[in-house]
This record gives C-alpha cells, structure tokens and sequence, in this order.
C-alpha cells in the first residue's frame, strides 16, 4: 500500500469522503441485521456530523470536531488543520474511508471486539476495511477506521453474516429505508423477524433507486 504522506491528496480524500459522509451518514442511525439465531448480533450505529474527525485519522488533536467536519465538507480544510502519523495509521484510513463512508451498503461483516490494538465494542465491515464503535446508551457510535480483515481482529464467536442493513434520520420512530439486503434471502424472511417489529416499516419501505436485489 502507498503510504500517504503529502496533505495536499490527505485534504481531497478528506473532502471527498465528507461529501459522501454529509450525503449517507450524517445525523442518521443504522441497524445492521445479521444471520444469527437469537439475533443478538444485531445492532444499531447513529452517525453524527462530529464523528467524521475521528474516521479520518487525520486531524489534529486541537481541531474541534465540528469544525473540521464544516471546513472538509466546504473545502476549506488547511494543512495545518491535518497531521499524518508518520508510522503509516493515517494513511491506512485514508485509505479505506471511502469505502467506509458507505458503510450503509458495503458492510457485511460484523463482530465483538477481539483483543486487536484499538479498543472498541463493535466491528462492521467487510475483509479488508472495517469500522469500530464504542456503545453509548445501547446505540454504537463510530470512533475509528482500520484498515482490517474483519475476521481477524473480531472476536471468533461473534461473526455474523450482515443480512440486511436499514437507515433513518436521527429522530424518526422507525426504519423507512433499506440500503443492503443479502441476495439470498428474500426480504419476506427478514419481514417476519420478531425483534424488528415496531422498528422497521416493512408497509411504507424506500429503495434505493439504483436497486437490483431481489425482494
């Protein structure tokens, strides 16, 4: 992996990825739903706007969260508002933050903390980018970017295979949208899971309009 060592290209991956963040994550909440029997392996992530700063790696210590996010998503960050680890972490996620800025479609992956260097309580991802989140009050919050092989830093008993993914605003009573279903099971199976009565609204359910996966 090329190691990212001028601010410059730090600053337009930055940007990018606060423009996707701004557009799929913020002041949204996920519930990823996974093949485990007692279904306890689910769990739901809210994504606020001064979470960005944590995902980038990138920012210096002294940088308030919020405003960073203004200046990324504005493109008005400067080189003195980044600073890049000089043992390659920042460039690791960096790396894999564009595909974890759509964590809403790509995760499908998730798993208890194993041990690995970076302490968190959830895992969300895919073998070779991953998300870690703290628990707050029972809802995860996003704290890191890794760039990982899910099923070597999760916890052995606590894989799961994420079989659906659904989103709503911060705020909203119930899930409306779905961003992730498996291809193999038909979303009628997911209809009928006890546990997510009340909170998903199969009646009035939103596609994506780029949808191809079978209902």
């Amino acid at each position: 992996m090329r190691n990212i060592t001028d601010k410059k290209e730090a600053i337009g991956i930055i940007y990018r990825c606060a423009l996707i963040y701004e557009r799929n994550l913020a002041d949204k909440c996920l519930i990823f739903v996974t093949d485990s029997k007692d279904n306890s392996a689910d769990f739901e992530a809210q994504f606020k706007r001064n979470n960005f700063k944590h995902l980038t790696g990138s920012a210096t210590a002294n940088t308030n969260p919020e405003v960073f996010y203004s200046r990324a998503i504005e493109n008005r960050l400067q080189p003195d508002d980044i600073l890049l680890s000089a043992d390659g972490t920042s460039s690791r996620k960096l790396s894999v933050l564009p595909k974890l800025v759509c964590i809403h479609n790509t995760a499908r992956m998730v798993g208890d903390y194993g041990g690995a260097r970076v302490v968190v309580d959830k895992y969300a991802g895919t073998t070779a980018s991953v998300m870690g989140f703290i628990a707050v009050n029972n809802i995860y919050i996003p704290i890191t970017a890794l760039k990982e092989n899910l099923n070597d830093i999760a916890k052995k008993t606590s894989r799961y295979r994420v079989v659906a993914v659904f989103t709503k605003s911060i705020g909203d009573a119930q899930y409306v949208h779905i961003s992730y279903k498996a291809h193999d099971v038909p979303l009628r199976n997911i209809a009928v899971m006890k546990h997510l009565a009340g909170i998903v609204d199969f009646d009035n359910l939103i596609f994506p309009e780029n949808w191809t996966t079978p209902q």
